[in-house]
């Protein structure tokens, strides 16, 4: 097979996954014992708030399920959201009383760029520390990397994220170690937030040829607003440097927190990759032909070592976005995670719908990508 055939097979076989998906998620939203209607009306339910047309009193908890759809049958309400879906309307959110659409699209971004941060950091300390480990095989420095691997794996991400904040983000009289270190007043990285309080990060400002509002990544949007628009910003901050330095320390913490446990999984998993292509006879050959031993173990043992790794990115994606949900609690970012929590508190089931559909969908593209990647790599995977 070759390789367009395998992408557009790939391509193919997402359609059905996503249908599934969202019948999944409408279903488990209406199979959830619990009533949105009641609870926006709470103890004002039995209320009345309109007469029918026949004279008949109608309750706020009535009028509540005829404004939500919910008083019709379900194969109807299906047919609407489905309907809805495609037209690009994703339904109201009652918590946050904007479409649906529009509270995904600032979330998704700030979760999204913690988690490929995050995993910017695991990858390259967990595929190191996985290569120095299976080329110390029982030593010392083995036994401590693998200590540390599952100790990274097994920190509960909500602690390991608060003993952060305890430690780099307070001063001295709370606990911190920073100050007395590098001279710092107060810690070395921001305890919370996007980005520091004392002003409004641009929401608008930027030069021409870039997307309307920004991108939402403020990484990116940092280096592209205008000299007119930084110079309405305090002085720490007129700059387009200043502004991603902002933006970079406070996702210090956050990204260290999701990026260590998977760096411990990661380490692991280089390590037993490497050590059994390190047995294969192909690097017996390298070795007996008199290559170094940095040689033989980056150029060739490494190389094969790092197939299976690549499976596992399309997983590490996944598993950051849901380590997202403490992360963004603690550290007060508003993304997906912190949405979702709050909808949940408040039974908001067409923010949980959407914010469950988005992540689905980068979920599977994430896996694409790899599947993608590893037949490029591994070109027996286009033939099976």
């Amino acid at each position: 097979m070759k390789l367009h055939e395998f992408v557009v097979r790939r391509l193919l076989l997402l359609i059905p996954v996503v249908i599934g998906v969202v019948v999944f998620t409408f279903a488990i939203a209406h199979l959830i014992p619990a009533d949105p209607a009641a609870a926006q009306c709470g103890d004002k339910c039995g209320i009345v708030v309109d007469y029918t047309d026949e004279g008949e009193p109608i309750s706020a908890y009535e009028a509540n399920r005829e404004r939500l759809g919910m008083n019709q049958p379900v194969r109807v309400q299906f047919e609407k959201y489905i309907t809805r879906l495609l037209d690009g309307d994703w339904g109201e959110s009652i918590t946050y009383h904007r479409p649906v659409l529009d509270v995904v699209k600032d979330a998704a971004p700030i979760t999204l760029e913690m988690s490929f941060m995050a995993l910017m950091i695991a990858y390259p300390v967990g595929i190191t520390l996985g290569i120095l480990s299976a080329v110390r095989q029982d030593q010392m420095f083995d036994h401590v990397m693998r200590f540390f691997g599952i100790a990274f794996v097994s920190l509960p991400i909500f602690w390991f994220a608060m003993m952060l904040q305890l430690y780099f983000a307070t001063g001295t009289e709370n606990g911190g170690i920073c100050d007395p270190i590098l001279g710092t007043n107060g810690g070395c990285f921001p305890i919370y937030g996007r980005h520091d309080p004392s002003f409004t990060y641009p929401e608008d400002g930027f030069v021409w040829f870039y997307p309307v509002g920004g991108t939402g990544f403020h990484l990116v949007d940092s280096w592209f607003v205008t000299d007119t628009k930084l110079s309405t910003l305090p002085e720490e901050f007129g700059t387009r440097g200043l502004l991603f330095k902002d933006t970079l320390m406070h996702l210090a913490l956050p990204c260290i927190a999701l990026g260590v446990s998977s760096a411990g999984s990661l380490l692991r998993y280089m390590r037993a990759s490497l050590l059994e292509v390190l047995n294969e006879d192909y690097v017996r050959t390298a070795r007996a032909k008199g290559l170094s031993e940095s040689r033989v173990v980056l150029v060739h043992a490494c190389r094969n070592a790092l197939v299976p790794i690549v499976t596992i990115l399309g997983f590490s994606i996944g598993g950051a976005i849901g380590g997202a949900v403490l992360t963004e609690t603690i550290f007060a970012f508003n993304g997906m995670g912190r949405v979702a929590v709050e909808s949940i508190n408040y039974l908001d089931f067409t923010v949980i719908m959407g914010v469950t559909l988005i992540t689905s969908i980068i979920f599977l593209l994430s896996n694409l990508i790899v599947d993608i990647t590893y037949a490029i790599i591994d070109p027996r995977v286009r033939l099976e």
